[in-house]
């Protein structure tokens, strides 16, 4: 033993072999630190790595999602837009009330951005972003926590506005159909509303005060929509390009 080695050493005084086992002692304990060290720093590099594997990959499904949906929510911004038109048109076609239906009965399906938080929850809480020390991920990742938190906030903001505009036009929607309950392979489903809603007759409709507010409230959502999902869009390109660029 080196300890012990060191003692009969001390009481021979020989201070050469002592000097030499107290050599032996510092450099057998530096390499045990080193070894610890080396092993813990491998542990948190493979903990990062899937942590950024994680976070990049729910970054990759939710930029599908937001893409689809921002595509869906301009659309319909647009139908809705195209729909004041033809409200303030007394000799509207039967082809334009359909469309203008259409684009109020689609906004029953309310759209907010899909967050799948296992990722960004992990990048953040297994000390990743500091260990990695990237000032700009650590932005991105900050920048997708407030887009969340807006979306919450803006939530309990535009609920209100929406319940609003529904109460105005209900007086000019009828139910043209049945609504039906169909099952799917497995699954039960609705059928679209656009497919058992239509609008009430055009001249109790034309130019109604109630109805043109109505359908301005319904504009007005789908334009933070549209504004929610570009935004949130944005971050999470930026996220994923700085977090795949720090995967090894």
């Amino acid at each position: 033993m080196p300890f012990r080695r060191v003692a009969e050493h001390l009481r021979m005084q020989n201070w050469a072999a002592l000097f030499i086992d107290f050599v032996i002692v510092v450099v057998g304990v530096y390499i045990g630190l080193q070894a610890s060290d080396w092993k813990q720093q491998k542990l948190e590099r493979e903990s990062d790595q899937r942590a950024l594997a994680l976070f990049v990959d729910e970054l990759d499904v939710m930029m599908v999602e937001a893409s689809d949906d921002l595509i869906t929510v301009t659309a319909n911004l647009e139908a809705l837009a195209l729909g004041t038109e033809i409200a303030l048109n007394c000799d509207a076609s039967m082809e334009e009330r359909r469309r203008l239906a259409a684009a109020i009965a689609n906004t029953l399906v309310w759209r907010i951005p899909d967050i799948r938080p296992s990722g960004l929850a992990e990048i953040g809480n297994s000390g990743t972003l500091h260990r990695l020390g990237n000032p700009e991920l650590s932005r991105a990742v900050g920048t997708l926590n407030q887009e969340i938190k807006g979306m919450s906030d803006s939530t309990d903001l535009i609920a209100p506005q929406f319940d609003r505009a529904w109460a105005m036009l209900l007086p000019y929607l009828e139910l043209s159909a049945p609504i039906r309950l169909e099952r799917s392979g497995r699954r039960l489903a609705r059928q679209h509303p656009s497919e058992y809603m239509s609008l009430a007759p055009h001249a109790s409709l034309c130019k109604a005060q109630e109805f043109l507010l109505g359908l301005s409230l319904l504009t007005d959502y789908y334009d933070s929509s549209v504004y929610s999902f570009d935004a949130w869009l944005w971050g999470l390109r930026t996220a994923h390009e700085l977090a795949a660029s720090e995967m090894k």
